[in-house]
């Protein structure tokens, strides 16, 4: 066996775990505020991606401070304009999932300020288990 062979078996496990990877949370009630019961694969991906958004960054110290999106934190600023908002918050949506190895991709952002303190959300998104909408409102409740 070559030097090649070698790389390209290497490759293939490392393609082959990938793809085994089990990926299982809690399923998690946002209404309700509550778990209830086990979810994974995409569903956990997705439940994931939303649950980072609704986390304020720096704000809890369980969290590293990877974790979270800054949307809260700037939301109900009164001295950062509504333009400067509107342009800021795309980059903070992909900012929220840059840490998250299991997301690939995000696309086809669209949100409105709903108030100070809630915003609504929803992208396509992208995942080691397949393609995925997240969408919902983000607030500070």
């Amino acid at each position: 066996m070559d030097e090649d062979e070698n790389v390209d078996l290497f490759s293939d496990e490392e393609d082959d775990l990938e793809e085994s990877i089990i990926y299982r949370t809690y399923r998690m009630d946002f209404q309700n505020k509550r778990i209830i019961g086990m979810v994974d694969g995409l569903e956990a991906a997705g439940q994931n991606m939303f649950k980072a958004l609704q986390t304020r960054r720096y704000a809890y110290e369980i969290y590293d401070d990877q974790y979270g999106s800054d949307i809260m934190n700037k939301l109900g600023n009164l001295d950062l304009s509504p333009g400067y908002l509107e342009a800021d918050i795309p980059a903070m949506v992909s900012d929220t999932f840059l840490n998250m190895e299991e997301i690939l991709e995000i696309d086809d952002l669209q949100f409105e300020i709903l108030d100070a303190d809630s915003i609504y959300v929803s992208f396509a998104a992208v995942t080691i288990f397949g393609g995925t909408i997240v969408e919902g409102d983000i607030n500070d409740g």
